[in-house]
């Protein structure tokens, strides 16, 4: 599937769940926001703006994206602590932010504050080594730097 056609199917799917959690008689009577978690220009809001623009035609009503980089990704999450649970206002986080409260003491819980949507972009990071590196599995790697206490760097 091209990146193209996973993105135009995240905006119906986005117009689908905002229908579903306001009137649809009436929904969208006026512009829906698209809180973002990283600044303009960047990867993920290159992908949450074309997301925008294809929902913005399907609902017949803008999609006004707002960046609030910052925070550990938090911001967006932050903003719908106060937003009108009305449909008007969706936002991108970090799937990192569902995590904050086993990491860090914070006022409100995005687990429950919060409801996790729909996946529209994402990043898959690993370990890595070099090719011919002798470490080949997790296993390898943490026997070696149990082996070599003080020679492991990382990055």
């Amino acid at each position: 599937m091209q990146r193209r056609h996973i993105i135009q199917w995240g905006a119906a799917a986005l117009t689908a769940v905002s229908l579903g959690t306001a009137s649809a008689q009436s929904f969208p009577a006026k512009p829906v926001k698209l809180v973002i978690a990283f600044p303009a220009g960047g990867p993920t809001d290159i992908s949450m703006r074309v997301l925008a623009d294809n929902a913005s035609k399907i609902l017949g009503q803008p999609v006004i994206v707002e960046n609030k980089p910052g925070a550990g990704g938090t911001l967006p999450a932050q903003a719908l602590q106060t937003a009108q649970p009305d449909g008007y206002t969706l936002a991108q986080i970090p799937l990192g932010v569902f995590r904050l409260p086993y990491t860090t003491k914070i006022n409100w819980d995005p687990v429950k504050d919060i409801s996790y949507v729909l996946n529209v972009t994402g990043y898959a990071f690993g370990i890595v080594v070099p090719a011919d590196s002798p470490l080949k599995t997790w296993t390898h790697f943490v026997a070696w730097a149990k082996a070599n206490p003080g020679k492991l760097s990382y990055g």
